[in-house]
């Protein structure tokens, strides 16, 4: 099995609320159509989720009454990507069912709490590939949190140990210095547990409630236990995912547990 996230990078622009990257999301599931195994995939919220989480402190969980009318709107939002995602999965011939977090997930203090497999499970057993996404959820300690996409990934690694994982970004890896705030940075074939303590900590431009970068390559860390190879890709350079779900040599980023 091969686990994907379609980063909201990627499939969104993150700069400007609720605005899809179809055309980049069509070509990559025209790209995962040629996988060499089952897929199930996760996608990111983008600017349909964190630009208003942020601006309220969703990810903070219940603080006032107020915000209860902007965990709808965001989880309105989010739904409306994950159906533009979906058509454009099904459109390029990837037979895409969705499965909300909250679906087989309870949640504590914005940490998964308990995860049921078995809902994606029996969806890949009957030939439909999963997709679920990252959420406004209900909390059992905030009231509601932010449950990420790659949260998600983490507990499906942990589930079902897939072959490969593909985390599709916006750049061709994970870099010695941040690549788009000057030259000269140097792509890292491979990343380990020493080779991120040693990296330099930069804030994100866009809104983003779902941790730094720091802590997404700490999570992506740890899902790389539970997998034989776990990956970082560029999705807006064509061919890339194609050739990650493929088996091929690809320009990346190999992270791994060391």
């Amino acid at each position: 099995m091969i686990l994907v996230k379609l980063g909201g990078s990627v499939i969104t622009d993150k700069s400007k609320l609720r605005t899809f990257r179809r055309p980049a999301c069509e070509r990559l599931a025209r790209e995962l159509k040629v996988a060499s195994a089952d897929l199930m995939l996760v996608h990111g919220a983008g600017s349909f989720g964190h630009i208003e989480a942020k601006k309220h402190s969703l990810h903070k969980g219940l603080r006032s009454e107020s915000q209860l009318a902007h965990v709808a709107s965001v989880q309105r939002d989010v739904r409306e990507l994950n159906l533009k995602v979906l058509e454009a999965l099904i459109d390029g011939g990837i037979r895409a069912v969705s499965i909300p977090p909250a679906a087989a997930t309870t949640f504590r203090a914005a940490e998964v709490n308990t995860f049921d497999r078995s809902m994606f499970q029996k969806v890949s057993d009957i030939g439909l590939t999963p997709v679920t996404f990252g959420d406004v959820v209900p909390d059992e300690s905030m009231g509601f949190s932010i449950c990420s996409g790659d949260l998600m990934m983490a507990e499906l690694a942990k589930a079902f140990r897939p072959k490969t994982v593909v985390f599709c970004a916006d750049v061709d890896g994970v870099f010695d210095r941040d690549p788009k705030r000057g030259r000269g940075a140097k792509l890292l074939p491979v990343l380990d547990r020493a080779g991120l303590r040693s990296l330099r900590r930069t804030s994100a431009k866009s809104a983003d409630v779902t941790g730094s970068m720091h802590g997404k390559l700490e999570r992506m860390l740890a899902i790389a236990e539970h997998c034989e190879k776990c990956m970082i890709v560029n999705g807006n350079v064509p061919g890339r995912l194609e050739r990650a779900v493929s088996g091929k040599e690809v320009v990346s980023t190999v992270v791994s547990p060391g």
